[in-house]
């Protein structure tokens, strides 16, 4: 059970992290966040546990709360990025409609009288 304690603290620590990167921006430590918060899942995986020390270890921890916290965080990126993608393609749109109706105007310019 002190096993399971140990990895749910490193588990709580790298979400910690997590967030606090995001909030941040720095996405190139996601990765490896990512991946050392994976690992900590892999060996709890492996540990041997009942469902109801999980809980009570996740309890105390409030991990769920993290976790909560991190999830509202992805989300709330996720949607900004969204919404700068969007941008993007109407400024790219625009700009493509701008540019054809100008070339065929111009032909008009190029008329003899």
């Amino acid at each position: 059970m002190k096993e399971l304690t140990q990895e749910l603290v490193g588990f709580k620590q790298v979400t910690i992290e997590l967030i606090r990167a995001l909030k941040q921006d720095e996405i190139n430590k996601l990765d490896d966040l990512l991946d050392n918060r994976q690992r900590s899942i892999v060996n709890m995986e492996k540990l041997e546990y009942t469902a109801e020390e999980f809980a009570n270890i996740c309890d105390e921890l409030d991990i769920l709360k993290v976790q909560h916290e991190l999830l509202e965080l992805m989300k709330e990126k996720k949607e900004d990025t969204k919404e700068e993608l969007n941008k993007i393609q109407l400024t790219r749109n625009a700009n493509n409609n701008y540019n054809k109706s100008f070339y065929v105007n111009s032909s008009m310019f190029n008329k003899q009288i």
